[in-house]
């Protein structure tokens, strides 16, 4: 029997995703869950392949048990009232965007430049971000398209990557700048900044800071590298078959307790691998 307390988005990324993505994206989602319902009009910036949403937007907050998880697995296309939430789905030509139309939650899915946001000032009331900025080139340009878009008094929801994501990372701790070189290559991040950097970042826009919270430590984001290495057989299985998960049915070979309970703090967002941001215009 699976801990009733175990977080349920944590359940149902691990039937579909590698266990070190699941790990970062479940604490997110259930973050996400603090401002949901949104209201709308909302933009997706960074949609990706729109899982993220789906799980985060419309997903329960907790579940007693492995049938819950498989009896809501099924819901999204049968129950109407989940379909199509989100207005716009935003992301580069060179991203998963073409899965985010299969995910049937987003209205409109549009493909733009990386730049220019192609809509018209003050047009939505909420904008959501996870884990996007961090790997945006002119970050600047990007903060002030958001604010551009929203509306007087919207929400800007957003998850960051900080300076010490890198500096947590198990293989950090045995080779050094030589390995934080190379994942930040290899993780495509131009823009780990510290918390305090962050909030400069925001704030010279003209955005407002309501709420900001750390949510990976030292050893969340060493274990979440770690286990990086120890998913290559999901990367296999994705390029040989176009799925992470074969086996959706086997989480009873997860330790389902010491993975919720890694991602289950909030810490001091100065001390965090990666923080939560709500801030208004």
């Amino acid at each position: 029997m699976i801990n009733k307390k175990l977080p349920y988005f944590l359940k149902r990324y691990l039937k579909e995703k590698p266990v070190f993505l699941s790990l970062i994206r479940a604490k997110e989602a259930k973050l996400f869950q603090k401002y949901v319902p949104l209201k709308g009009p909302v933009l997706d910036v960074g949609c990706g392949d729109g899982f993220f949403a789906k799980i985060a937007l419309f997903g329960k907050s907790e579940v007693g048990s492995l049938t819950d998880v498989k009896a809501s697995a099924g819901k999204w296309k049968s129950d109407g009232t989940n379909k199509k939430l989100i207005d716009v789905g935003l992301d580069v030509k060179d991203s998963r965007v073409e899965e985010a139309r299969k995910m049937d939650i987003y209205k409109n899915i549009v493909i733009y430049d990386g730049e220019k946001i192609p809509f018209k000032n003050n047009t939505f009331n909420t904008v959501i971000s996870n884990c996007v900025l961090e790997h945006i080139i002119k970050l600047d340009m990007t903060s002030k398209e958001v604010y551009r878009v929203l509306k007087p008094g919207g929400l800007f929801i957003a998850t960051v990557a900080t300076k010490n994501w890198e500096e947590y990372l198990f293989g950090n701790f045995i080779f050094g700048d030589i390995y934080k070189k190379w994942m930040r290559k290899k993780q495509v991040h131009f823009n780990l900044l510290t918390n305090k950097q962050w909030k400069i970042t925001f704030k010279k826009q003209g955005f407002k800071i309501v709420q900001e919270i750390g949510y990976l430590d030292k050893k969340a984001v060493r274990w979440i590298d770690l286990l990086h290495y120890l998913s290559i057989s999901s990367l296999i299985t994705y390029k040989l078959f176009g799925k992470w998960v074969l086996w959706k049915d086997k989480l009873f070979l997860f330790p389902l307790r010491f993975l919720s309970n890694l991602i289950s703090p909030n810490i001091d967002p100065r001390k965090s691998g990666n923080i939560f941001f709500a801030i208004t215009k």
